[in-house]
């Protein structure tokens, strides 16, 4: 009850019980009941990006802090990134003409070189991914700016900006006069117009003027949750306090243990203070003994005893402990106990299985996000900037540029937890017609033209040195060449007694 109704109900108690009824009536959920259990929680609805703005620096603090110094919280990015990018998201070129498409991608492979697409020389186009996609869990969003540079091969770079260069401060284009929110300038739609990104000078000091960069030179690599969000925040914000309450716990532990493992003797005496020090044992050096030595043999004074102190402290409470803190903490991020504790040991089959299934279902999207949002967008600058420059020749681009720069991006896949029996189900699967080849091979990583080229090299190779592998001849063309030899062998056997039988007159 609320101060009203306090009053109410010492003017009219009628009055109050009719209220209090009424109130009840109203409140269908217990979800929003405010009482005495829950008064203390009482949020509010407001604008995502004002909310956010106020917290989002130091929870990036916070975020970084952990990913430099908490080994569960490098468990868990560590995780995704290996998964996610592994190796590297890599495009198969899909124009209609395969020549085309072999050139696209040789020389998309030199562009991946570190001079070629980063503009500090220091990173493949495939560990550029790698970072991104550890910075936007970790920060929550990451930059990408296209540059042009005329002194490569395809004149187009890639510049990663962190994001702590939007700038806070401007509320209003200067010319345009539109409104600015945390460094990004929108139109009247929510949707960026251009970012106003600080310039910092070589010695690390940030530059009072920022410079306007349109939308279309910027990639904003962020995931959206709400809809008038306009940047992202760490994906690690639900489980950081969880993550250092843990890291807090273990070293309290740690201290514990190294105080535990301590072997400590006292020497009390029945006389108290008045005996400290009358017929005590002296070293060599006159000084009372202060350390216990192995297989020393040492008298005692008339009155004193010997009391051991050796604190023992059990490792089982904080095994459980850290366990559920970790299958929590993975939980909030859709990733599986494993996965974050890498504790295989007590995982069957079954268990290790499914939670690598439900590992896939989180990393997939994830996957699916780096090549729409980031590879694709780059290939197509790419594509762009190799015509423009003579590197490709392709008379008709601008005409049908979305057939030319249309590309399918293969993503690491996962290793079979039991080979044996995850191969019998794919192989039934492409019989069947449940799967296709090239659906197989991007399940594992593999471009599905170069598997089969490969394949046919090293089958032309074999017969050009006069081997036939089982490997190369499908089971059913197997079983044909062993029955027909068979029936050949039968038929042979059958002709020699009557090849006997003649030769036998003429003799």
């Amino acid at each position: 009850m609320n101060l009203i109704d306090n009053v109410i109900q010492i003017l009219s108690p009628k009055w109050a019980c009719e209220r209090a009824a009424y109130r009840e009536l109203l409140s269908r959920y217990e979800a929003g009941e405010i009482n005495r259990f829950n008064d203390d929680w009482t949020p509010i609805n407001a604008d995502t990006e004002n909310t956010d703005r106020t917290q989002r620096d130091i929870i990036k603090a916070r975020a970084r802090y952990l990913e430099n110094n908490s080994d569960i919280a490098n468990a868990a990015v560590g995780g995704i990134v290996r998964n996610v990018v592994g190796v590297g998201i890599k495009p198969q070129a899909r124009t209609p003409l395969e020549a085309l498409n072999k050139e696209i991608e040789r020389l998309w492979d030199q562009w991946c070189r570190p001079e070629n697409c980063d503009i500090t020389g220091n990173q493949t186009f495939y560990e550029m991914q790698r970072m991104l996609l550890r910075r936007k869990i970790v920060d929550g969003e990451i930059l990408v700016k296209k540059i042009t540079d005329k002194d490569t091969v395809v004149p187009f770079k890639l510049q990663i900006i962190k994001s702590d260069m939007l700038d806070p401060y401007l509320l209003y284009a200067p010319k345009t006069n539109r409104v600015i929110r945390s460094g990004i300038e929108l139109d009247d739609y929510l949707k960026p117009v251009a970012y106003w990104i600080r310039r910092k000078s070589p010695d690390g000091y940030i530059e009072y003027e920022p410079d306007r960069v349109p939308a279309a030179q910027i990639i904003h690599l962020w995931t959206k949750n709400q809809p008038d969000q306009i940047r992202g925040m760490s994906d690690l914000t639900p489980i950081i306090k969880r993550i250092k309450d843990t890291a807090d716990y273990l070293d309290a532990e740690t201290v514990a243990a190294k105080i535990a493992a301590c072997f400590s003797v006292f020497i009390t005496s029945e006389f108290g203070g008045a005996n400290v020090g009358r017929g005590s044992k002296m070293d060599k050096d006159g000084k009372k003994l202060k350390r216990v030595s192995p297989g020393m043999i040492q008298y005692l004074s008339p009155g004193e005893k010997i009391e051991t102190a050796n604190p023992s402290r059990s490792i089982t409470s904080a095994k459980d402990f850290v366990a559920v803190q970790e299958r929590l903490a993975g939980s909030g991020l859709g990733l599986s106990y494993e996965m974050m504790s890498r504790d295989f040991q007590k995982a069957s089959f079954s268990s290790a299985r499914q939670g690598a299934l439900e590992d896939r279902k989180t990393f997939e999207p994830m996957q699916l996000f780096m090549a729409s949002h980031f590879c694709q967008v780059v290939y197509e600058e790419f594509m762009d900037a190799a015509v423009l420059s003579g590197a490709l020749q392709i008379p008709d681009y601008w005409q049908h540029r979305t057939l030319y720069t249309k590309a399918e991006w293969v993503a690491p896949g996962w290793s079979w937890i039991d080979p044996e029996k995850e191969v019998d189900a794919d192989i039934k699967a492409i019989q069947n017609g449940g799967k296709t080849l090239a659906q197989w091979c991007a399940e594992r990583g593999y471009d599905w033209r170069e598997q089969l080229e490969q394949m046919a090299l090293e089958k032309q190779t074999a017969e050009s040195l006069g081997l036939t592998l089982s490997v190369h001849t499908p089971e059913s063309v197997q079983a044909a060449e062993s029955n027909h030899k068979d029936n050949n062998q039968g038929k042979d056997e059958e002709h020699e007694p009557e090849e006997q039988e003649k030769s036998e007159p003429e003799s």
